[in-house]
């Protein structure tokens, strides 16, 4: 841009003082605009997992002997939201809960809120509160997770091979190591509503090495609201089942 200098016919007055005053105030208006941070992106919900109770666990305990170690596979399932605007259910592996008083488990929840599905991957070693961390999880992921222990300390880890992240969380605990899990549980009080989601399948499970079906009887146990099953499981093959949702 050129810039012409015009000759004023006005007399010499305080113009000059005026204008830059107009300028510093607009400057100094634009400022704290342009340093206004985004808002915060709204929290999520947060659960506590709990040991088995009627109708709250689908899938399937392995117990009959002392456990030491459960690892396993899963996918990461679509959520249609419009079934149960809002829900949370939450897929994880465990030791310890079908009948013990204590959880050490690792998994994520898949939650529709106001009608918008997320899921968001945690830890918890009950009866202490969840640990949620940040690490993404979308639907169509694979995720492989394992818990085990050795003495009084307890190694979970998860991984989301998609995304190509792992977490690791050592806590320590003395707890009775009477059964290993690999469980889709509703989440919240009174059996709420389950948003209907793609098949779940549990591939790769084992426990002290074995896999699920060869490592010690087999429960299974489906979520359900009264008399309506809400999930249902498959045949359990080696170490692998389908856990299918029927009903919101």
């Amino acid at each position: 841009m050129t810039l012409r200098r015009l000759r004023s016919t006005a007399p010499a007055g305080p113009a000059p003082a005026l204008v830059a005053l107009a300028l510093a105030l607009a400057l100094a208006a634009a400022v704290p605009a342009a340093a206004a941070t985004a808002p915060a992106a709204p929290a999520f919900p947060h659960f506590d997992h709990v040991p088995h109770a009627n109708q709250i666990w689908g899938g399937y305990a392995i117990t009959g002997q002392k456990f030491t170690s459960v690892s396993g596979s899963w996918n990461v399932p679509a959520l249609d939201c419009s079934t149960a605007r809002n829900s949370a259910v939450s897929p994880w592996i465990g030791i310890d809960g079908w009948s013990s008083s204590t959880v050490e488990q690792i998994g994520f929840d898949q939650d529709c809120t106001n009608g918008t599905p997320g899921y968001y991957p945690w830890v918890e070693m009950y009866p202490a509160n969840s640990i949620y961390f940040t690490e993404t999880v979308k639907a169509g992921d694979h995720i492989t997770a394992s818990v085990s222990v050795s003495g009084t300390t307890f190694t979970l880890t998860e991984a989301d091979t998609t995304q190509g992240w792992t977490k690791t969380y050592k806590k320590t605990g003395s707890d009775q190591l009477s059964s290993a899990e690999a469980i889709v549980e509703d989440l919240g009080s009174n059996i709420p509503a389950v948003a209907k989601f793609d098949p779940v399948v549990f591939t790769n499970l084992t426990a002290n090495g074995s896999p699920f079906a060869a490592a010690g009887t087999a429960n299974a146990t489906s979520i359900e609201r009264g008399n309506t099953l809400l999930t249902k499981n498959s045949a359990l093959s080696g170490g692998s089942y389908t856990l299918s949702w029927l009903h919101a």
